[in-house]
């Protein structure tokens, strides 16, 4: 076949070759309509029969379409040709397209549109590969490095913070690194780069220490790469600050060892009470004798129960897997309930006072973890005090409920206090324990939204102080509300069942849990965003509605807001992860009647709920 060496130039070839090399084709009128339309796939997302005649952007996804349509209206107002690449989220995939808009006369527009989908998704994945692998060296203290035998320069940067920090290169001469290296490591290091340099199969880790100002760090270098020359040899790794890992890893084992040991005393000290007891009361029959050594025995698994506990909570904090349950919780009951347990745990001529308090205060909480806080801080105060008192109480202090701990024990000493909510640190070794208590009792506080604080002054005594935010559950629950007769359900049942409530939460998850909760009782509505809120608000015209704040397009506030201008009487209850109390401020001034705190108690919820609905 004879083709001219002008092809590209000679018409007669112009439509193959415009076949092979085309792009999707849109010719487009001034006022967005196409007018005629070519696809270079056969796969195409947009068919020419439905898109002929059509406003080209009614037809992409809407952010897109909204910046194409920006850079059609520069072209249009006499501006160069616009070429942007574009992110198409379609039903079941993701495409990128370049898009190039061109004037084709007055009136007429082309659009070209390139499918670049694969190397978009390459580039992609390597910005987020080299992002991940920046973070991870800057959470692993990694750098990387280079050695060059013909300048006998180490060049290395990275977040080693040894010599240089974080994307700084430095230039260090293998002479001057060297003089760094601890003395009992040199030769070892020497040899190492020796045989990475001659040998092929060379050991490529090695771990060793540098004096640096009169410190000892510990580093770790591995050589990946070997590139040889004529008159030089090109080394290449990584290189790590491993000292703080060291350090971790030999505390730890430390500590563990002699919690262990610790753990061993502390569990055969009550079973060889209760063993033995145990025995000695099968064989003995004098009915007094009896009920003391059953009472020796009770105390003593009791005290073994409380170690099993303390194990199986570290174990649950080790693997992130505590669990919280939120309900409303009558804190003088509580405390009653704490004093009842504790009254005869005392020692001899040691009173258990629970101080006055207010006894209609309710907040929501886990119960069970505030009890084991006050168990575990009681109970170690039983521990120290042999005369006076321990008191414990709680008072409502602005936003926040404030709970302390007073005994008139031996106290801490000035060396431990600051170390005492560590994990394995007793204040005093020779009374048993495990040391877990008052860490787990921090972490629990921290959990539930508190912070814990202690003070202390030897042979006066110790107050151990925690805070838990105060959100008002029903203001303050009065007893008869507790107590609602059937027959006043069943009144209610059929209203509430009939009950619409708008649910404006964007996080499917958060919104399943809300329809699992309270889905069966009321008929729900889900909006996804605060425009969908504030729409369906006038469509539905809902009982209540619970308000995510955080929200696409137009948040939770705004929304509340935009709603109290068409209905100042429909309760809008906030829903949200956000806990300051700066939140909840501006969640009652945008409008909402309650604010509740993620994660949601499903008790909390339903009474909170009720509360409203009950009143309509």
């Amino acid at each position: 076949m004879n083709i001219p060496s002008n092809i590209l130039h000679d018409k007669q070839y112009a439509d193959q070759i415009l076949e092979i090399t085309a792009d999707t084709m849109f010719f487009v009128y001034k006022d967005g309509t196409c007018l005629d339309f070519k696809a270079n796939t056969a796969d195409f997302f947009i068919k020419e029969q439905d898109i002929i005649g059509e406003n080209i952007f009614s037809y992409f996804p809407v952010e897109t379409a909204r910046e194409m349509y920006l850079e059609f209206a520069k072209v249009r107002a006499g501006s160069k040709p616009s070429a942007r690449n574009y992110k198409l989220i379609l039903e079941d995939d993701v495409k990128y397209y370049k898009c190039i808009i061109s004037r084709y006369d007055k009136e007429h527009f082309i659009f070209q549109y390139r499918d670049i989908t694969g190397r978009s998704v390459v580039r992609l994945k390597l910005e987020k590969k080299q992002k991940d692998l920046c973070e991870i060296e800057k959470a692993a203290s990694i750098g990387l490095w280079a050695y060059d035998s013909s300048t006998r320069l180490i060049n290395y940067s990275g977040y080693t913070r040894i010599f240089c920090n974080d994307e700084e290169v430095k230039d260090i001469s293998i002479d001057e690194y060297i003089n760094y290296i601890h003395p009992d490591d040199k030769d070892r290091f020497s040899q190492w780069l020796e045989e990475n340099l001659d040998e092929k199969d060379a050991v490529n880790t090695i771990n060793y220490k540098l004096l640096i100002a009169g410190k000892t760090i510990n580093m770790r270098i591995k050589a990946y790469h070997k590139e040889v020359y004529m008159q030089k040899t090109i080394l290449e790794g990584y290189i790590q600050n491993t000292s703080e890992i060291v350090w971790k890893a030999e505390r730890s084992n430390q500590l563990k060892s002699a919690f262990l040991a610790n753990m061993s005393h502390e569990i055969r000290t009550p079973l060889n009470a209760i063993l033995g007891f145990s025995r000695i009361i099968a064989e003995t029959e004098n009915a007094e004798e009896r009920l003391q050594y059953y009472d020796i025995v009770e105390k003593n698994n009791m005290r073994l129960q409380e170690l099993i506990n303390e194990i199986l909570d570290l174990s649950k904090i080790e693997l992130g897997i505590m669990e919280f349950n939120y309900a409303p919780v009558y804190l003088h009951t509580l405390c009653e309930d704490v004093k009842n347990t504790y009254s005869f745990r005392c020692q001899p001529g040691v009173e258990l006072i629970l101080e006055e308090s207010d006894p209609s205060l309710v907040i929501s909480t886990d119960r069970n973890r505030l009890f084991q806080v006050f168990s575990n801080l009681i109970g170690n105060a039983t521990k120290f005090t042999v005369k006076g008192s321990i008191s414990f109480g709680y008072k409502l202090a602005g936003e926040e409920i404030v709970f302390h701990v007073t005994d008139t024990g031996s106290g801490i000493s000035d060396d431990k206090i600051d170390k005492i909510f560590d994990r394995f640190i007793m204040a005093n070794n020779q009374v048993q324990g495990t040391g877990l208590g008052l860490s787990i009792s921090k972490i629990i506080v921290e959990k539930l939204g508190g912070k814990i604080a202690v003070r202390s002054q030897i042979e006066v005594g110790t107050t151990f102080t925690f805070t838990l935010p105060y959100i008002s559950v029903n203001g303050k629950m009065k007893q008869e509300e507790k107590q609602t007769s059937a027959s006043a359900k069943d009144k209610n049942k059929a209203f509430l069942q009939k009950a619409t409530i708008l649910v404006a939460e964007d996080y499917q998850s958060n919104y399943d849990l809300i329809a699992a909760i309270i889905g069966k009782m009321y008929r729900l509505v889900h909006a996804h965003d605060g425009m969908e809120a504030i729409m369906y608000y006038e469509q539905y015209k809902p009982d209540l509605i619970l308000m995510d704040i955080k929200m696409p397009n137009i948040n939770g506030l705004d929304a509340t807001k935009a709603i109290r201008e068409m209905s100042a009487d429909v309760p809008v209850i906030a829903v949200s992860a956000y806990a300051y109390e700066k939140d909840k401020v501006a969640a009652i001034e945008s409008g909402c009647n309650e604010f509740i705190t993620k994660p949601v108690s499903a008790d909390l919820l339903k009474t909170t709920i009720n509360k409203y609905l009950k009143q309509k």
